[in-house]
């Protein structure tokens, strides 16, 4: 439109100057060049015939015109006046996605132009080229943003074929790499001590929007620095070699001093990136400083012992010869030519046979849905259920292995029990596990199960703590203790499973009736040595003070009058003994701070106040041993302890859940409680954060999913674990976590 009005203003007509004429007069002499001009267009610019009747005003003050898109300029117009707009269509231009197309003479537009010399493309012509130029570009373009994976086919739609004509999954479908790449613990599972120390790759950072800026400021800090002294010492590999090899001290000197010159355009040409920081030059030059200090101190640390000197060499340390490889494990300080650190999975189906001699046959076995009895009693409930991890398992081709990877938040847990249980002060330790939905909290208690089980902890576990603080069933006074009550039919419960789980472990301890009229009257102790005495036959080897804990745990499964009491007093004396390490775990821990579910009219006349989870008797126990009372939390939980209540030697594990219906504010009180109590120097609470899958993390789990056939990985043959653009779409679309990242592997 501005040329329009350029020409309007500007072109005589003719040639002629431009004078005032009358307005007819102007009419037929504007009329004429356009006849001219008409005579002179191609057939495809002619007017239509239906366009006759108004030839004569459709150009009213116009030198050229319009059609189809086409301008038609006039040939006597001057063309300097059209210079500054021509630009955009001799130059070139950019498409959304970067690439360039030049218009030039072997350019589609130029392909495309109707006419040559008379006639120009209007703006919105050019424009309806360009994107059917992009829309060519992308019909050209491959890749999970280019192509619509649910397009069905001709020939698909008319396949007769069924689910039973599809083949069988069977290992031989992985791919080489993924076999290759995914590394299992030898013997299934771990020892806790074996999971302390394994070489774990590290957690990435918390996400800056989370809450945690400075700590993820921090680390991307640290990962500058880290990056940076590897391309240093990439750089000066060499020179370094030979500096060692020098004898004098001032030929060292001059090559070190050479170093420091020319380190700075090495590093720049390996970090074309990070070269680009305001500080880089000074990052470079404190780097190069760190690498030799490094290497310095490697080599006074291993180098020749004095006369007498005994001192033990450890494996991350070496043993300085004269020969070169060691100078090379000297030079690599920052581990660029070691062993790389990958992801490890245990696997919990392999460690019940190869672990057969030392586990119990209970340990050893699965249970109706598949899930190995390592993690008992976690199981998949319908309504209910517990995590991802076991569904991972049942959709999963391969039935013979059940894996959880190994990560860094799990083995941080492991260092803390064993810190505490292991050595001549035997102790117990409190842990709480934290993160956000989705990342692993569930597996990482249950990897902890598993681990302490094969350590031989006696581990109580409870995966559902929503159920147990709103389905009890009734619940009703306690008849010795007064102000507590009872869950008779959950207490049933968990003597059944405490038997099934360690009924073997603990038939060697015994609890005595004075220990036992803590928690039952003297008629319902004699029942219970009743009843002891007639499950097996008046054996006379039988005590008549005390009675095996193994005894009293299926008298209580047996009995909704009793269950209350013997699972208490079985509790009480495993808290209190150092002949085995007890370990308690606690998944939706916070679930037992929200809004209460069981009220009675003893704690409340009008039964309108719900009363707090350590009004319970078989709850109270663990609660008062993690000790945690948050200001905020939907009942009214104080503190009502006697003394110390933490056990003697084991471990209470603890993990909140994101995905039950728990109000944030009570989350975040409990979380701040802990992390106050983390201070304490006497038994403090280790906060445990499980973060968001790294990049390694997740290749690996891919590699996975492919060698077990989980979702649509079981057929691609590597198509998606080993293209690099569908690995990163599957990490950014899951954000690193692993419920997300499980679903979108289920579909194409």
């Amino acid at each position: 439109s501005r040329n329009m009005a350029k020409k309007r203003k500007s072109i005589p007509t003719n040639g002629k100057s431009a004078v005032a004429k009358k307005p007819d007069e102007d009419q037929h002499e504007q009329n004429a060049p356009i006849e001219e001009e008409d005579r002179k267009l191609p057939p495809s610019a002619k007017f239509d015939s239906d366009d006759d009747d108004d030839d004569d005003t459709s150009s009213s003050d116009d030198d050229s015109l319009v059609l189809e898109g086409v301008v038609v300029r006039n040939p006597d117009a001057s063309d300097s006046d059209d210079d500054d707009d021509d630009d955009d269509d001799d130059g070139e231009y950019r498409d959304i996605f970067g690439d360039v197309f030049a218009s030039s003479s072997k350019s589609s537009l130029s392909k495309l132009s109707l006419v040559k010399d008379e006639v120009e493309l209007s703006p919105l012509a050019r424009q309806n080229l360009k994107f059917e130029e992009i829309h060519r570009e992308l019909d050209k373009r491959k890749g999970r943003l280019w192509e619509d994976s649910w397009v069905i086919t001709e020939d698909e739609w008319t396949s007769t074929d069924t689910v039973d004509d599809m083949e069988d999954w069977n290992p031989n479908l992985a791919t080489r790499k993924s076999l290759e790449s995914v590394k299992v613990f030898d013997g299934g599972v771990p020892t806790l001590n074996q999971l302390s120390a394994l070489p774990l790759p590290p957690q990435p950072p918390p996400h800056p929007g989370h809450g945690t800026p400075a700590i993820h400021a921090k680390h991307r800090k640290l990962h500058v620095r880290t990056r940076l002294r590897t391309a240093i010492q990439l750089a000066i590999h060499d020179d370094l070699l030979r500096i060692l090899q020098m004898t004098e001290w001032r030929q060292k000197q001059e090559k070190v001093d050479e170093l420091f010159e020319g380190i700075e355009e090495k590093v720049r040409e390996r970090e074309p990136i990070l070269a680009k920081l305001p500080e880089f030059g000074e990052l470079v030059e404190r780097g190069l400083e760190d690498v030799l200090e490094m290497v310095q101190a490697r080599m006074k640390g291993v180098g020749k012992k004095s006369e007498g000197e005994v001192r033990e060499t450890t494996d991350s340390e070496v043993e300085t010869n004269e020969e070169p490889t060691d100078r090379e494990r000297l030079v690599d300080v920052m581990n660029v030519r070691g062993e790389p650190v990958v992801p490890i999975f245990m696997d919990l189906a392999a460690a019940a046979k190869q672990r057969s001699d030392t586990l119990s046959e209970f340990f050893s076995r699965s249970n109706e849905a598949g899930v190995p009895n390592l993690v008992y009693p976690l199981n998949v409930h319908h309504n209910e259920g517990v995590g991802r991890m076991v569904e991972e398992w049942e959709l999963a081709a391969n039935k013979e292995t059940k894996r959880i990877m190994m990560r860094e938040a799990i083995k941080d847990v492991a260092e803390k029990i064993v810190e505490a249980t292991e050595g001549s002060d035997k102790g117990a330790a409190r842990v709480m596990v934290v993160g956000k939905r989705g990342v692993g909290k569930t597996a990482a208690l249950a990897g902890i199960v598993a681990s302490a089980r094969v350590s031989g902890h006696i581990v109580a576990y409870f995966p559902d703590g929503d159920r147990l603080r709103r389905y009890g069933y009734y619940v009703e006074p306690s008849s010795h203790r007064e102000g507590l009550f009872d869950l008779p039919e959950i207490a049933k419960e968990f003597c059944t499973e405490l038997s099934a789980a360690h009924g073997s472990d603990v038939s060697s301890m015994t609890a005595s009736k004075e220990r036992m009229q803590k928690f039952l009257t003297d008629g319902q102790i004699d029942r219970v040595f009743r009843r002891r005495d007639e499950a097996s036959d008046g054996d006379a080897s039988d005590a008549a003070t005390e009675i095996s804990l193994d005894k009293l745990l299926e008298i209580g499964s047996g009995s909704t009058s009793l269950s209350s009491g013997c699972y208490c007093a079985v509790i009480d004396v495993l808290m209190n003994q150092t002949e085995k390490p007890f370990t308690v775990a606690m998944d939706e821990f916070n679930c037992y701070y929200d809004h209460g579910h069981y009220t009675h009219m003893d704690f409340d006349p009008t039964a309108y106040t719900f009363m707090p989870l350590n009004k319970i008797t078989i709850f109270k126990p663990f609660l008062e041993a993690m000790g945690l009372y948050p200001s905020v939390a939907g009942t009214n939980i104080v503190d009502e302890s006697e003394g110390d209540t933490l056990m003697k030697w084991g471990s209470v594990i603890v993990a909140i859940s994101d995905s039950k219906a728990v109000k944030t504010e009570f989350d975040n009180a409990l979380v701040a409680s802990a992390r106050a109590l983390a201070k304490t120097e006497r038994s403090p609470v280790h906060v445990v954060d499980v973060r968001r899958f790294n990049p390694l993390e997740v290749q690996h789990i891919l590699y996975n999913y492919e060698v077990t056939g989980v979702g649509r990985l079981r057929f691609d043959r590597g198509d998606t674990a080993l293209n690099p653009e569908e690995v990163a779409y599957l990490r950014m679309v899951s954000g690193g976590l692993g419920q997300p990242l499980l679903n979108a592997c289920m579909l194409p």
